[in-house]
């Protein structure tokens, strides 16, 4: 538990960073267009760039527009987009439209969504997903924690028989599976028998265990509700 709590804490981190440094790009790429002067430069080259794919074919490529303009001060100006797109977004000799900064005109932008805000959506992307899934994460751990304190005032104590001691290979963390006990107990009253699983456990309980059973605490109106006490195992396999 204390490792997806880790797990939490390290998306919402990473997510809400990721957000924050949007948020401020945002309000430089703003404050950059409310200043720039604009002016008409001309495509001269197509720059092919191989994208992050380590494919052979020709969609592994993005070609980045190289773009000649001149200042209102006369000077003139040759840069390179830090966008591409495959197929290129542009031909050469076309006519488009450019912002600079008057102390920096080589830092000039195509004044299209792609060259000025595609690094933004990225990052916006990038930091929803961190956020959402660590969000996520602790919804559902809020959840559990949630119904364990119930149980504990209200669930019935009941025996079952300790089935099996197993790895849960449907969560990993650092190349490590987490070990479940999962135990078995018939209802005697409809005589339905009900798997109980324990909480993940980040070492081999097996050596630890010198019983049969287990305690389960359920909820009578719900046998899906359930808890399984672990509590005489250690706290770390040390």
């Amino acid at each position: 538990m204390k490792i997806i709590r880790t797990l939490k804490y390290i998306f919402i981190g990473v997510g809400l960073i990721a957000l924050l440094s949007m948020g401020a790009w945002s309000y430089m790429t703003f404050q950059f267009i409310d200043t720039a002067h604009s002016a008409q430069g001309t495509v001269t080259n197509l720059i092919r760039y191989r994208s992050s794919s380590s494919s052979s074919t020709s969609n592994s490529y993005v070609y980045r527009p190289e773009v000649v303009f001149q200042t209102l001060t006369g000077e003139k100006i040759t840069f390179q987009s830090s966008t591409g797109a495959n197929p290129p977004a542009y031909s050469r000799g076309e006519t488009i439209s450019i912002l600079y900064a008057p102390q920096a005109p080589q830092d000039a932008k195509i004044n299209d969504t792609l060259s000025l805000w595609f690094g933004h959506i990225i990052l916006g992307i990038v930091g929803f997903i961190f956020s959402a899934f660590g969000l996520g994460i602790s919804a559902y751990l809020y959840k559990k924690e949630k119904l364990k304190k119930y149980l504990l005032r209200h669930g019935s104590p009941v025996t079952a028989q300790i089935d099996s001691i197993s790895e849960n290979t449907s969560i990993r963390v650092n190349g490590k599976y987490p070990f479940q006990i999962i135990a078995r107990w018939q209802n005697p009253i409809n005589n339905t028998q009900h798997l109980f699983k324990s909480e993940n456990i980040w070492f081999n309980p097996s050596p630890h265990i010198q019983r049969d059973t287990v305690i389960v605490l359920v909820d009578h109106s719900d046998p899906e509700k359930y808890f399984v006490d672990i509590s005489f195992l250690p706290k770390t396999a040390g």
